[in-house]
């Protein structure tokens, strides 16, 4: 049932930066899950370093950049769609590497499905 509660938030770090912003991409957490301290409201940092908007010309991401921004997305719903309440097992925390990686490697075959390109 669609309770309306805010369940998790997200910033995007969309655009490459060079000369302040190290290459690749990553997903960070902002604020984790914990009962202990009261956060039940999880943040993620989802950062891409995709092509940015030149002049007038908007950004016009390559098929790579939109997989590599798909992956990331997968970690951070790993992340804000955790229902631990226990922030060392909340989210990516305590979890074997194999099974933080899942979620954005299944995250990345969307990218394959027409219907999802072609839907936005």
């Amino acid at each position: 049932a669609d309770s309306g509660k805010h369940i998790a938030s997200f910033f995007l770090d969309p655009y490459s930066r060079p000369e302040d912003k190290r290459g690749g991409a990553w997903m960070d957490v902002c604020v984790g899950k914990s009962e202990a301290v009261q956060r039940d409201v999880p943040v993620a940092y989802l950062t891409c370093n995709g092509s940015p908007p030149v002049g007038s010309t908007p950004s016009l991401m390559t098929f790579r950049e939109v997989e590599t921004l798909f992956h990331e997305f997968g970690h951070g719903l790993q992340h804000m769609l955790t229902t631990a309440s226990v922030g060392d097992v909340a989210g990516i925390n305590g979890v074997e590497w194999d099974a933080v990686e899942l979620p954005s490697q299944f995250m990345e075959n969307w990218c394959y499905d027409r219907p999802t390109i072609y839907g936005f």
